[in-house]
Order: C-alpha cells, then structure tokens, then sequence
C-alpha cells in the first residue's frame, strides 16, 4: 500500500517489460538476493540498484534513476458466513528511467536474476536513444535531494504478521455484525478484509538513496437490505496503516448496516433549487476531482477548469485545503515523493484561494510554476502527480447542526458513476440520499441528479460539519452548499 501508484504514461517514453524472454545464466549464483527470502519485503539491497545505474552508465546512459518495490498482499472474502476467497500475491518490481541526453525510456521487470536485470539496463538505454527529446524531463540532481526525510510511523509489525485465519475473522465478523443489525438484512454481498506491507527504494545516477516501508489492512462490509419488493445495497469499510487504530469490525458491520437501512422507503421529490448537504464521504469523492484539476499535468494539457487560477478565488473565502505527508500512520503519507524528493506540508488553497497546483518535475517546467513534489511513480511508469492527505479543513458543528441551518433539501449519500467534466468545471451528478424538511430526515431518495459547477459549488460551501476523517487521504468533512439545482423525480 506504500507503493506509489502507477501513473498514465506521458507522450515522450517508452515503456517496456521484462517479464518476458528473461536472460537466464544458468548459473546459481546469478540471483541477485534483493530482498530476504524470509521476509518477502524486507530491505531491498540499495548496492543493487547502484549496480544497474552503473551498467546503464557504462552503456552509454547519462543519467537515470530507479524504483524497486517488494510487496505482498492478502485478501480474503466471506459470504454468508462462509469463505468465498482467499488470495495472496508477492511482488518484487524494478523499474528504471534512463536517460541518453533529453532522450528516455523506461524499463521495468519481476525476473530479479542478475542476467536478466542487466539485459534489462542495456534495453532500456537501447530504447531511450529512439525516443524523442523532452527539455522538460530530467532526474533531480544530488543538491536538490539532499534535505534529510521525516521518519514517519508507517510499518507496523502486527499487520505484516496478519495470517489468512485473522483475516478470515475480520471480515467474518464485520458482514456477521451487519446481518445481524436489522430483521430486514436479510442479504449480503459479503465481508472482506485485507492486508498489505511494502518496501519501496529509490535511487538516481549520481547517488541518491532514499527507502521506506508500509502496511495496511483493511475491512468492508456490503449488506443487502429487503422490504417487499424494495431491495437496496450499501457499505462501510475503513482503512489503516496500524492494526491498533483499525476500528472493531462489529462497528464497521454496524456501521454499514445503518447506511443501508436508511435507504428504504424511497419517494419522489420535485425539481427545484434546494440547500444540498455532501456528506463526508461524499464530499471526499468531490474534493478527490478537485485535486485532479489543480494537478500539473491537467494544467500543462490545459485540460482542467482551473488553468491560469493561481492567485484566484476557487472557493468559499472560508475554505483551507491542506495536503500533509507527514500525518503519522496516515493512509496517503510519505516521507519522499516519486522523484526521490523530501516532503512538506502544503496550503493549497487559504482563504477560498489557489495557492499553488501539484507538480512534479517535468509539470513545473512545462507550467512555469514552483515545484510542489508531488510526483508519484510505480515501477513501470514515469512520474506522475498524485496528492497525498489532501484534506479540507474541518468545521465546527455536527451533521445535525447542518441539516438544521439547512432547512429543506437534500442530503447526499451516494453517487452514482463519475458526474464531473474537468474540462469545463460542469457538475451533474447522479445520486442517492435522504430528503429533510425542516432539518429533520423524512425520506430516501435514489437516482435524481444534482446540478451545476464544481467552481460554483465549492465557491457556495457556507457551513462545514466536524466529521473530517482524518485518516483517508483525500478527505473532506460533510459541508453545506447554499443552492443547487435538485432534478427529482428519484
């Protein structure tokens, strides 16, 4: 789960893989001893990937850099109380970006034997010298990578020693809570529970070295609910690095199980404009499309709403959106981005204004503003731009509270697919929810669709509840919008 993700590929690279037709020696001492057969992400040798960087140089590359990742993930499913699936995958990655000039590739492979990793450095430097220049890629150079990392609490061992059955009694546990919530659960789609740790290395040409290690788990429950002919499905899950802060999973079965309930009863409602309330996980999911407009590759193709915004109103006056690497056992934490770089806090926007968009490397150069070392990378992409705890600021009443300052309207639990067009900013999303008079609940709605702008809805947030959730990445507390366009009929 410490893995940085796999961005799109940009124009300009090259990406090959060496998981096929592996040069094999022959020879028993050419494997390369990676990573401790004992503890499949355990720390990944930092001499090798030196090693390769020095073949690649020899072979006539100029510069490049390195990304190792070792991992391992379980994941088990319960149905009815009986197990479904039970998986479990090891990954050991090494990916490369060489350089011949402003040229690139980049390369990547599972075979860790040694002949196999150096005909993959002499691909990659083959490749590279067919590509295109890029004057706006390169690797950071030694200066630029020499401000020291924060130690974040990131691994935790009880987690990387999860075996199946505890995994199995998780999720067993959790859909066995949520069944048992309601007469009218009388369905499930079932409990699951997952775990993952990590070990990630970077290192560059010049010498650069920088590693650290994760874990996660992870547990969901999704109930089925029935009445008559009205049957509905939702879910809870929570996610954390340390097994000692994942919540009970009776809590997130019990959790589910209200959610799912709550979604019976459905009546119609008329079109109008109404007061809308985003409830948190909800506004998460916005606040996640507003990150991807403020990313530098967004800007740079000039495919965001939010192009030539820096220094301008995009939100409430009220509003600070912060993103914090350093969040200690925090999902999205990092001490280093994808291009090796130390990580810092950042204001994003204070005060309703754009403060600065997320860049790596490359982006900054093509957008002409300040490097926000945001880059993300996998072993078998170029950087990318990811955030990490993104998140709006929190406020200061109660859900209750909002429903209450609301008056009449909609309060939205759910969306359904992808409404918002990064573009042009254009909001019209698909959703279900609970309709309130006089801030009190009075039924579910499903299917009607709420209206208008993503410029225009986070300009219009007048009131925040004090639900944040501090251990999502993205994450925003459940916030009020002051007007939106309702289409009934759900």
């Amino acid at each position: 789960m410490n893995a940085p993700t796999t961005p799109t590929t940009r124009p300009n690279s090259t990406n090959l893989s060496a998981s096929t037709d592996p040069v094999d020696t022959g020879d028993p001492s050419d494997a390369t001893g990676a990573t401790d057969a004992s503890d499949p992400t355990g720390p990944i040798d930092p001499q090798l990937l030196h090693d390769l960087l020095a073949h690649a140089r020899r072979h006539g590359a100029t510069d490049g850099d390195v990304i190792a990742v070792a991992a391992t993930d379980s994941e088990v499913r319960v149905r009815m109380g009986e197990v479904e699936q039970v998986s479990r995958s090891e990954q050991h990655t090494v990916g490369l970006r060489l350089f011949v000039g402003r040229r690139s590739a980049i390369v990547s492979g599972n075979d860790l034997r040694r002949g196999a990793l150096v005909a993959l450095v002499e691909r990659g430097v083959a490749a590279a010298r067919q590509m295109d220049e890029d004057p706006d890629s390169r690797v950071a150079s030694v200066a630029e990578l020499s401000e020291p990392v924060e130690d974040l609490a990131l691994f935790d061992s009880e987690v990387a020693a999860l075996e199946m059955p505890a995994l199995i009694d998780l999720a067993r546990r959790a859909e066995d809570a949520a069944r048992a919530a309601d007469a009218r659960i009388r369905n499930s789609e079932g409990g699951e529970a997952s775990a993952s740790s990590s070990t990630v290395r970077y290192a560059t040409m010049a010498g650069s070295d920088r590693s650290r290690r994760g874990t996660s788990v992870g547990v969901v429950a999704v109930p089925v609910a029935v009445v008559g002919d009205d049957m509905e499905v939702d879910y809870w899950y929570a996610s954390r690095r340390r097994l000692a802060d994942l919540p009970a999973p009776e809590q997130i079965g019990q959790i589910a199980a209200k959610r799912v309930l709550r979604r019976l009863g459905t009546q119609p409602v008329a079109t109008g404009r109404f007061p809308v309330i985003f409830e948190a996980p909800v506004m998460s999911r916005v606040l996640a499309d507003f990150a991807s407009a403020i990313s530098g590759e967004a800007v740079a193709r000039k495919t965001s709403y939010l192009v030539d915004r820096l220094g301008s109103q995009v939100a409430h006056p009220s509003l600070t959106i912060v993103d914090n690497p350093h969040v200690d056992w925090g999902v999205a934490s990092r001490s280093f981005d994808g291009e090796g770089f130390a990580t810092r806090p950042t204001t994003v926007v204070a005060d309703g204004v754009l403060q600065t968009y997320l860049t790596n490397l490359r982006t900054a150069a093509c957008i002409g503003t300040a490097h926000s070392r945001h880059a993300s990378r996998g072993p078998a992409g170029p950087p990318g731009v990811s955030p990490s705890h993104f998140h709006l600021g929190n406020g200061d009443r109660t859900l209750a509270e909002l429903l209450r300052e609301a008056g009449t309207g909609l309060l939205v639990t759910g969306m359904m697919g992808h409404g918002t067009d990064l573009v042009t900013g254009t909001f019209s999303q698909g959703v279900n929810g609970l309709w309130f008079v006089d801030g009190e609940v009075r039924h579910a709605v499903r299917e009607i669709t709420v209206a208008g702008s993503l410029d225009g809805l986070m300009r219009a947030i007048v009131a925040r509840a004090d639900d944040l959730d501090l251990f999502h990445g993205v994450s925003s507390p459940s916030v009020l919008v002051e007007s939106m366009t309702v289409a009934g009929a759900g």
